[in-house]
């Protein structure tokens, strides 16, 4: 049976946040443009964004920063519902706007070891 869980796309390169489905983990991968991925949980309620676990060693040029996590999470991110009972996936809980609140994405200055945020949250795309 396919799953057709409710999701948020942040796109860091664009600085953008949309709403996407995902039937299944190979979504996830393809969408935010990695081979492997891992989990930070956003809230209490279980919404969990998954992000590129190679992001800080493979060349990955954006990324943001969390409200609430120490450290940049690099590349693009999908925030998923968690079922904390099963661990399964399900629709997010969060708004697009409240992610865009919580996150700040920056771009790499070329050449350089250096990171330079981008001006403002996230904008929301219908």
């Amino acid at each position: 049976m396919k799953r057709n869980d409710k999701a948020l796309l942040l796109n860091a390169k664009e600085n953008t946040i949309t709403e996407v489905v995902i039937k299944d983990y190979t979504d996830i991968s393809r969408l935010i443009g990695c081979n492997y991925f891992t989990t930070v949980q956003v809230n209490a309620e279980g919404d969990t964004l998954y992000v590129d676990d190679e992001g800080l060693i493979n060349g990955t040029d954006c990324g943001f920063q969390l409200e609430g996590y120490d450290g940049r999470l690099m590349g693009n991110a999908i925030l998923l519902g968690t079922n904390r009972n099963t661990g399964d996936s399900k629709d997010a809980t969060m708004s697009a706007k409240d992610l865009a609140k919580l996150v700040k994405c920056f771009n790499a200055v070329p050449n350089t070891n250096f990171f330079m945020k981008a001006v403002g949250r996230p904008k929301v795309v219908a």
